[in-house]
C-alpha cells in the first residue's frame, strides 16, 4: 500500500507538471507562430514527450524528501537532474542537435529561470529556519550537578 501511495503522489505531481508545461509550450508556440497559423494544437508525439518529462520531473522532486542531505546539496542535485531532463527533452523534440544555438539559448534561459526560483526558495527556507531557531525554547545541555547531589 505504501508503494501505491508513492506512485499516486508522483502521478498527481506529474499531472500538475504536465498542465504547466503544456500551457507554457502552447503559449510559446502561439507567440512564435507565423501569421494565420494561430489556434493549432500540439502534435501527439510532443504531448507524449511532455508527459514523459512531467513524470521524470515528479520523480526528481522526491530528492527534497531525503533528510540526510543538506538543502544546498538537494538543490544542486535537483538542478543537475532538471537540466539533464530539459536537455533530453529539447533533443527529443528537435530530433537531434541540429540547432545548437537555439538549444543553448533555451538551456541558458532555463538556468536563469531556475536560479531565480532557487534563490527565492533558499531565501524562504533560511528565513523560516532562522525564525524556528529564534522561537525554539532553550534546553540546557548540562544539568547543574549541585542540584542533583542534594
Amino acid at each position: 500500500m505504501k508503494y501505491l501511495k508513492i506512485i499516486g503522489t508522483n502521478l498527481k505531481n506529474a499531472c500538475v507538471y504536465f498542465v504547466f508545461t503544456q500551457l507554457f509550450i502552447t503559449a510559446v508556440f502561439q507567440l512564435t507562430a507565423k501569421e494565420g497559423s494561430k489556434g493549432q494544437f500540439l502534435m501527439f508525439d510532443i504531448e507524449l514527450i511532455l508527459l514523459g518529462f512531467s513524470v521524470v520531473m515528479a520523480a526528481i522532486q522526491n530528492i527534497f524528501k531525503i533528510k540526510k542531505l543538506s538543502v544546498a546539496v538537494k538543490l544542486l542535485i535537483h538542478f543537475l537532474l532538471t537540466m539533464a531532463a530539459l536537455f533530453v527533452l529539447f533533443i527529443t523534440v528537435t530530433g537531434q542537435i541540429t540547432n545548437v544555438k537555439s538549444i543553448l539559448f533555451l538551456m541558458s534561459a532555463a538556468v536563469v529561470i531556475y536560479s531565480i526560483f532557487a534563490a527565492i526558495f533558499l531565501l524562504i527556507h533560511y528565513t523560516r529556519k532562522k525564525r524556528e531557531e529564534k522561537n525554539k525554547e532553550y534546553t540546557p545541555m548540562f544539568k547543574d550537578k549541585e542540584k542533583d547531589k542534594k
